[in-house]
């Protein structure tokens, strides 16, 4: 089977019909026209299809630009929550706990204070997420200023604490015998009439009355500051100073029957000292127990501590009471 078939052209000169020879170049030009035409058509089709149809690639890519610009304006919505958080946060910090702690407030302006100019975000121009890009890192940039602000108004508070630890262990608040082995409260601070010398005199302390050998314990953290041995019927007796070191503050532990501890010795809060007895100017078993500042006596219960408000103002209205003191 051939591949092309003869053709043939009338010869008016012959009057024949003469077998046309085949000529690739003459085949060439007569195809290029329809091949130009044909690949014009193509390349139109093609670029249509790219304009009205997706690939599967950009179909990906745009599902995954929607998903993206999605998150992010709900990662925005919550960034602003978290803002408004930390905004409660600095304030409690501000009028709470700094202020317990006697440390300035850091002013909003500075909490709130910006993180760059414009061209800090520059980079991120250009794209279709453009905007809402710059939004979440301005508002993570916004979010960490703060939370820096923030940790380290924290570690000044921190440091403030542990500064204050000290004082806050110092402080001469527990009652120096136990409630449940203390008998009453037999006097308290104030003029009061001396059993044995018959005079109204300044009581300097509270007499908490107990069994001879009840044990003492320390009010506070301190040292051993002075300790007194004497057995004779005058004075304070066996006797024992502790000096908290803070404040000028230090308590004073009278009439004791045994002493615990040595001069110089460190002590905690809570901790034996000694025991109750009725050694020095003293009419029956009991602690004589002073708070001083700076060597001047004070109230001991504007230090001691009560469970509840209701037996504190019990104590007070008994404190009123001028009864006679036990030493």
């Amino acid at each position: 089977m051939k591949l092309f078939k003869s053709k043939y052209k009338f010869n008016p000169d012959t009057l024949q019909y003469e077998k046309i020879k085949f000529s690739f170049k003459r085949f060439i030009l007569r195809l290029l026209p329809h091949s130009i035409a044909s690949a014009v058509f193509g390349a139109v089709l093609m670029v249509a299809y790219i304009l009205i149809f997706d690939s599967p690639e950009e179909q990906l890519l745009r599902s995954e630009n929607k998903y993206l610009k999605e998150n992010l304006a709900k990662i925005n919505e919550r960034l602003k929550v978290n803002d408004s958080i930390l905004d409660n946060i600095a304030e409690r910090d501000n009028y709470i706990y700094r202020t317990t702690f006697e440390q300035d407030t850091i002013p909003y302006t500075i909490r709130n204070a910006g993180v760059g100019g414009g061209d800090r975000y520059k980079h991120l121009d250009g794209y279709e997420s453009t905007e809402i890009v710059k939004n979440v890192s301005m508002k993570l940039d916004q979010i960490e200023n703060k939370l820096n602000i923030q940790s380290l108004s924290y570690n000044e508070i921190i440091t403030e604490l542990k500064k204050k630890e000290k004082i806050f262990h110092s402080l001469p608040v527990l009652q120096p015998i136990q409630t449940n082995e203390l008998t009453r409260i037999g006097s308290f601070y104030g003029y009061r009439p001396h059993p044995i010398l018959g005079v109204v005199q300044m009581h300097t302390g509270l007499d908490l009355v107990a069994p001879s050998g009840t044990p003492v314990y320390a009010a506070g953290d301190g040292t051993i500051a002075g300790i007194e041995r004497n057995n004779t019927r005058s004075g304070y007796g066996n006797s024992i100073v502790v000096d908290h070191g803070v404040n000028g503050l230090s308590t004073r532990y009278a009439h004791l029957s045994s002493i615990e501890v040595k001069e110089g010795q460190k002590v905690k809060r809570g901790e034996l000292i000694g025991k109750v007895g009725s050694t020095g100017l003293s009419t029956a078993p009991h602690l004589h127990f002073e708070i001083m500042i700076y060597g001047a006596t004070i109230n001991p219960l504007r230090y001691m501590i009560t469970p509840t408000a209701d037996e504190y103002e019990q104590i007070i209205k008994l404190a009123e009471y001028p009864g006679v003191s036990f030493d």
